[in-house]
């Protein structure tokens, strides 16, 4: 983390104006993968019978419903992070272990496909040119960054995480939840706060997200060009 701090500090010095263009970037980016992440389950949960997260305003655009202080520093910083867990009542599903993993699902499927499309639209940019694409390219990296690794960081089975939830559901079907107490749950969590925190889990997840990036970029590259 500090070493990221003393790189953009580097590259303010450096060149302030691109710098400060790149931060506003990665803070719209950054907005927009996670709060439709967490609309994703809202808006899932509603069409499953849930109205709860609607009740509570989760299916807001507003960043303040959505956003965890710590989870946001470790996205811009580290790259992967997380926003606070929607509300959900599951006595209120149709189907509780069916629309449990639709629910759990939804947040990663939205990452994707906002991963997808804008991998598409920067490997269409190669066949315009200018000033202006330039930027469209940077913000549009930025924003397929952002969103795969959110797809690839939740799919980890660690509470409160989305992995958690489908393996609890597919493989266990819910009785994780019953089965650890509320205090082991807090410890798996801070554990799992102060492993993200140190950093030790970002190269692995950057030749994740790396290898999954360059094969749909090739991809689409194929297909186009």
């Amino acid at each position: 983390m500090f070493r990221n701090l003393s790189a953009w500090l580097y590259s303010f010095r450096a060149n302030p104006l691109d710098t400060l263009i790149e931060i506003a970037m990665m803070m719209v980016a950054l907005l927009m993968s996670l709060i439709l992440h967490e609309i994703g389950h809202g808006y899932v949960a509603l069409k499953c019978g849930d109205p709860t997260a609607k009740w509570m305003g989760r299916l807001s655009l507003d960043p303040r419903r959505h956003l965890d202080p710590i989870g946001t520093v470790c996205m811009f910083l580290l790259g992967i992070g997380w926003a606070k867990p929607v509300p959900i009542n599951p006595n209120n599903f149709r189907n509780r272990h069916r629309d449990m993993i639709l629910v759990s699902i939804a947040g990663i499927c939205v990452n994707l496909m906002l991963f997808l499309l804008s991998t598409f639209l920067y490997v269409l940019s190669f066949k315009a040119s200018g000033t202006v694409i330039s930027y469209v390219q940077q913000f549009l990296v930025i924003l397929l960054t952002y969103n795969i690794s959110l797809a690839v960081f939740n799919l980890v089975p660690v509470p409160p995480l989305d992995g958690y939830r489908l393996v609890n559901q597919i493989f266990f079907r819910g009785s994780l939840d019953r089965q650890m107490s509320p205090q082991t749950m807090q410890i798996i969590h801070f554990t799992f706060l102060f492993v993200c925190l140190s950093g030790v889990l970002s190269s692995t997840f950057s030749r994740i997200c790396s290898f999954c990036m360059n094969g749909v970029a090739g991809l689409f590259f194929r297909m186009l060009y």
